[in-house]
């Protein structure tokens, strides 16, 4: 009879352990505050306008060609302008001829 010990290693993380969750950003792991964006993880401070560098994770963003973006500059680089006032146009719109409008800016352009 052959009596050997094997000697098997052993994980170094508790069987409890998460594995560490890295920022899309910067590629550090994420300690303390983590913004989850889609299955993206961010430090709060990295989560940032690819344009602009302004501070995303306390206001409203939009997300172009997996880009992360202020609104200021997604409008800047996205937005439709209105043909009456040259304002960009958000939310309720009027389109005609292939040109849009703001509602209160669609009038007759001969009686205005």
């Amino acid at each position: 009879m052959v009596n050997e010990k094997v000697a098997h290693p052993q994980d170094p993380r508790q069987p409890t352990e998460k594995p560490a969750i890295h920022c899309f950003k910067c590629g550090d792991p994420c300690k303390g505050q983590v913004l989850r964006v889609q299955a993206r993880h961010f430090h709060l401070k990295c989560f940032t306008c690819k344009v602009c560098g302004c501070d995303l994770a306390k206001g409203g963003f939009f997300m172009k060609n997996s880009d992360y973006l202020c609104t200021l500059d997604y409008q800047r680089l996205y937005g439709t302008r209105c043909q009456g006032c040259g304002e960009f146009v958000e939310g309720e719109v009027v389109t005609a001829l292939g040109k849009t409008y703001h509602p209160q800016c669609f009038v007759c352009s001969i009686c205005k």
